[in-house]
């Protein structure tokens, strides 16, 4: 019984609430919103090894140029079959958050070891409250509750860097290079991170890493496997493809934004490297210049001369170790600048203001390096009026955040209260207003650098009960229609298809005929995420996009939708159809969401499938604000037969 006590008083007393609490905060700032973005690459190819139903012959698969190069879909098939499609693919999504959150945990332990546990644990709560997003165009982020091997591959990168700051820097890389089966690039960002830690510390490193870039090189000339990307310049009209479908890619297209964000992150790095000492210091500029260095390759080698290794290996994406200890070293920030008079607090008030309007044009380009560059005068600022400048800096601050508060606060009431009844809360929406990661981060600082007294233990595990049950309601951020979608085949929409084999071409939508038939998809916007990994597949997509907006089925958002709001699909029209289904690889199905109520051609022979729950899309970019197309029933017209 006493030994019980004991074991209970030390739980309270030790880590594992906090812990607990901040990964609480970690579920509710991720919700589950199920196959979706790039998860659904990789379930379908899943689903096809899987052998699911004809998925295997769908233009994607026929030309793969991505899939060989990870282990991934073939253990998420095993799943599927095992498990099923819902709960298979739920469960690789568990299992990633878990790794990529314990991985997280070790190495903020690691990289803020000689600081108290509540500044570790303030820094744990920036990493998961706060916008996990890095590099151009709101693409991608780090710790995504997706079905995808990023996430792996980043735990095994957070993982890496701990082991580095515990010493062992080759077995560092090793676990860098678990992450790398699953996912070669993303796995290659936290090792460049780590080799160029090492390189700071001793420069032999350096020139090691350049012979080694020199043989690849040299093997590129060779032509030997892969390597010989490296010297292969893509060709136009593929480019044209890329550039229109990805325009990630390629610097040209980034927006003031994405430089905005690149330049608090990497000056949030830079100052929170003053800061640290010894290794932790070393990862953190290791981290600001494998970053730098893969904007610059991606910018001249992948830009400006088309190679086709560096357009395919996505060396901007580098970003990530450098995005993940930026959130860290902002609390670190936080925490500890004030302490250091009026430079302090003006270093952070500009720096605090570069990651708030980091999305406003170019104003983090300007506030980030002026936080930087005070944080490395520091101490060689004299000021006549010290507690003038520190008001000025507070209240800056203050201001700064309350209007940025009050911004996003109103944003977010506005965009829940147009939520339609298809789907009437998202959780998703909530945490990427910011508005929730912002009050969190703004309390926990104040909490902990005015050195306010910590919570009782009741009273911390009522929050932790709280965060907990509150995360477990809200977790599965699924849409009705989704959550129908992701159980798999429909019986009713496969028997009134069974017809006419061959592919479908579902006008708005992604996964349907994949999941919900069994059938390869005709064309489709996620067909197209992969097309600079295959010239064929990049080739064909084009010609069949191009065909569907000649017959005006489609709009410019098909071929362009990272830069194009999506659109609501015309109702087909008799003359359309008949001439569309007339070319020898026409799809045996097209299917349209019935937004609107108005009667179709009575020769299109359209049948009626209803869903389970209507589909719901949010169409962004209309006059007068967001607007949504809701389709409650589907017109099933049967086109050339495959």
């Amino acid at each position: 019984m006493i030994a019980s006590r004991q074991r209970l008083q030390g739980l309270i007393k030790g880590p594992w609430l906090g812990i607990l609490a901040a990964f609480g905060l970690f579920l509710l700032s991720r919700p589950y919103q199920g196959v979706r973005h790039d998860a659904r690459l990789y379930v379908a190819d899943a689903m096809a090894k899987a052998g699911w139903g004809d998925i295997g012959k769908d233009l994607m698969f026929v030309n793969d140029g991505q899939f060989g190069f990870s282990l991934y879909t073939p253990m998420l098939s095993k799943l599927i079959q095992g498990l099923g499609l819902q709960a298979g693919t739920l469960a690789i999504v568990v299992v990633t958050l878990l790794l990529w959150f314990a991985a997280a945990t070790f190495l903020v332990r690691r990289l803020l070891a000689d600081r108290p546990p509540a500044v570790r644990w303030a820094a744990l709560v920036f990493l998961v409250a706060l916008p996990p997003l890095y590099g151009p165009m709101d693409v991608i982020s780090f710790g995504e509750p997706l079905a995808t091997p990023r996430g792996l591959a980043e735990a095994a990168g957070l993982a890496g860097m701990g082991v580095y700051l515990s010493g062992r820097r080759f077995l560092a890389l090793a676990v860098c290079g678990l992450g790398m089966v699953f996912h070669p690039i993303m796995g290659l960002c936290s090792a460049a991170a780590i080799a160029m830690a090492m390189s700071v510390e001793d420069r032999r490193w350096l020139w090691a890493g350049l012979a080694g870039l020199a043989l690849l090189t040299v093997a590129g000339l060779l032509h030997l496997p892969v390597a010989e990307r490296i010297v292969t310049v893509m060709d136009p009209d593929w480019r044209a493809v890329v550039e229109a479908r990805s325009p990630v890619l390629f610097p040209t297209f980034w927006k003031p934004e994405a430089w905005s964000r690149m330049a608090a992150q990497a000056c949030t790095v830079g100052a929170g490297a003053l800061l640290l000492s010894g290794a932790p210091r070393r990862l953190a500029l290791g981290a600001l210049i494998a970053g730098l260095v893969g904007v610059a390759a991606v910018e001249i080698l992948a830009d400006r001369l088309s190679l086709l290794l560096f357009l395919q290996v996505q060396t901007w994406r580098m970003l990530q170790p450098m995005a993940v200890l930026s959130t860290i070293c902002l609390a670190l920030l936080a925490i500890e600048l004030p302490r250091r008079g009026p430079a302090g607090w003006l270093s952070l008030s500009f720096l605090v203001a570069a990651w708030l309007f980091r999305d406003m044009g170019d104003l983090g380009l300007i506030f980030a390096p002026v936080g930087l560059l005070l944080a490395l005068l520091g101490d060689r600022l004299v000021f006549s009026r010290p507690k003038l400048f520190t008001g000025i800096a507070i209240g800056f601050l203050a201001l700064s955040i309350a209007f940025y508060g009050a911004v996003r606060g109103l944003g977010l009431l506005h965009a829940l209260s147009n939520m339609p009844a298809a789907w009437p809360f998202s959780q998703g929406l909530v945490w990427n207003s910011v508005a929730p990661g912002l009050v969190v981060a703004t309390v926990i600082a104040l909490w902990i650098g005015r050195g306010w007294r910590a919570p009782s233990p009741g009273l911390a595990i009522l929050a932790v009960v709280a965060i907990g049950g509150l995360a477990a309601l809200t977790w599965d951020d699924r849409s009705d229609y989704v959550r129908h979608r992701d159980e798999g085949l429909d019986p009713a929409l496969a028997a009134m298809t069974a017809g006419k084999p061959g592919e479908v071409l579902w006008l708005v939508g992604d996964m349907e005929p994949w999941e919900l038939i069994g059938r390869p998809s005709w064309a489709s916007k996620v067909q197209s995420a992969g097309v600079v990994f295959s010239r064929p597949l990049a080739m064909g997509l084009r010609d069949r996009v191009g065909r569907l907006r000649a017959a005006g089925f489609v709009g410019e958002d098909w071929m362009r939708p990272l830069s194009v709001d999506p659109t609501r699909p015309p109702a087909p029209r008799l003359d359309q159809v008949r001439a569309f289904c007339a070319a020898k690889d026409a799809p045996a199905w097209i299917v349209w969401p019935r937004w609107t109520p108005a009667a179709l051609d009575q020769g299109l022979q359209a049948r009626d499938w209803t869903p389970k729950a209507p589909y719901a899309l949010e169409l962004v970019g209309n006059i007068g604000g967001n607007s949504w197309l809701i389709a409650p029933r589907y017109a099933v017209i049967p086109c050339a037969g495959g």
